[in-house]
């Protein structure tokens, strides 16, 4: 059975607003928006604790939509979905949304996230529901140096939003053996042990070299926290392809020095796995990345941490359209951002300009998501903002979901 992210307060009963407001706001003083006040707001509550805002922008010109959640109702959970439900492919927003609504949980809203390869395969770690769809560790430079890992956006158990430059830290227990280093899930990487689940398919990946690689087969049997307890079921393979138990995992050994420590491995024997992400900030219910952070503790660092998590100036400097999200200061709200782009009805924004939106939008720790034409933001099924591509909503690796549970009968 999946399991949703669920927010523990108070639920509240669902209850629809209609209303419809058309207003020009008229910002207090000493909380004067950087870049410019000739705003036009078409503001609608989609349900209790989450209002959907239209936001003209005349000095852009810019069109905004922004989704403001508030964290504290019951009733609402998060999920973060990859196209197909695989690490590689490639589906739009509005599809992921509208498959994802079951039985128990509606889809309310959706947003694009992370930025991927053609095939899909996003670039960062993803959670969802506390199972992870994809880890690495950090790039390497040229000198063997670990590269500044880009930022990402979480929530705990607990419900508590995070922005953070996360690290992946995973290691092995074997029988009779010194723990060693997970160098990913559902990632090829040839200098240690690799974790596949049935997130990466039906099957592990061939490895031409056939002695490359030595994988035996495990039966999840029990997990406490970020520590899962498998128990060798067969079968043990050499050279990749290797079935992935369905409610399992396969554990491969991509270098020599492992074999020795899996060769000794026998059916039934425990092997324990640790899958943590440092800064360790709770347990992570959900995690998708981004690049770079924008708002850090409601000051912009636009310029600076695009230099840091090495994004090239004309992603910073030009106007693009942009996917962000964020939370406020008390982290009791929680906003889905997007800005439209390449149209003449909307510029685009740079990173600083986008930056500059979220504080005065009231957001305190910033992420940018994936913009261009793969920015899409979907409410009750439709999509709100205009994306940038000729042919409309571009297909992408994965989004962010808000979801409300079904009154029970």
């Amino acid at each position: 059975m999946r399991q949703f992210l669920k927010i523990t307060a108070h639920a509240g009963r669902a209850v629809v607003g209609m209303v419809m407001v058309l207003e020009l706001v008229f910002w207090s003083a000493g909380c004067v928006p950087p870049i410019g006040s000739g705003r036009h707001v078409t503001s609608r509550t989609v349900r209790e604790g989450v209002i959907h805002r239209t936001i003209l922008i005349e000095e852009g010109p810019w069109v905004v939509n922004v989704l403001e959640i508030d964290l504290r109702k019951g009733d609402l959970g998060f999920r973060a979905v990859h196209a197909e439900d695989r690490v590689v492919g490639l589906e739009t927003t509005s599809s992921m949304a509208e498959r994802s609504s079951d039985s128990a949980w509606q889809t309310v809203a959706a947003l694009n996230a992370d930025f991927f390869h053609k095939d899909g395969e996003t670039v960062n770690t993803q959670i969802s529901d506390g199972e992870y769809l994809r880890a690495v560790r950090p790039e390497l430079d040229d000198s063997g140096r670990v590269l500044l890992p880009r930022s990402q956006f979480g929530l705990t158990g607990k419900g508590k939003p995070v922005v953070d430059r996360f690290v992946f830290e995973g290691s092995v227990l074997l029988p009779g053996s010194p723990r060693c280093r997970l160098a990913s899930v559902n990632v090829i990487d040839r200098g240690g042990f690799v974790l596949y689940n049935s997130h990466r398919g039906e099957r592990t990946p061939s490895d031409s070299i056939r002695r490359a690689v030595f994988e035996i087969g495990l039966a999840r049997a029990q997990q406490c926290g970020d520590t899962v307890l498998y128990l060798v079921s067969g079968p043990v393979g050499r050279g990749g392809g290797l079935p992935i138990p369905e409610n399992g995992a396969v554990l491969s050994a991509y270098h020599d020095s492992l074999w020795p420590s899996t060769r000794s491995v026998s059916f039934g024997d425990s092997v324990m796995v640790v899958r943590r992400m440092a800064p360790v900030v709770g347990e992570l219910e959900l995690l998708v990345g981004g690049t770079p952070r924008i708002v850090l503790d409601g000051a912009s660092v636009a310029g600076v941490e695009g230099h840091m998590e090495r994004t090239v100036p004309s992603f910073t400097f030009k106007r693009h359209p942009r996917t962000g999200v964020g939370c406020s200061r008390d982290s009791t709200l929680l906003y889905f951002l997007t800005v439209d782009g390449r149209q003449e009805s909307s510029a685009g924004m740079t990173l600083p300009e986008f930056a500059d939106l979220m504080i005065s939008l009231g957001v305190y720790q910033g992420l940018n998501l994936d913009g261009g034409g793969s920015t899409t933001m979907v409410v009750e099924g439709l999509v709100v903002n205009s994306p940038s591509d000729p042919t409309g909503e571009r297909p992408v690796g994965n989004c962010l979901l808000l979801q409300a549970k079904r009154p029970v009968d």
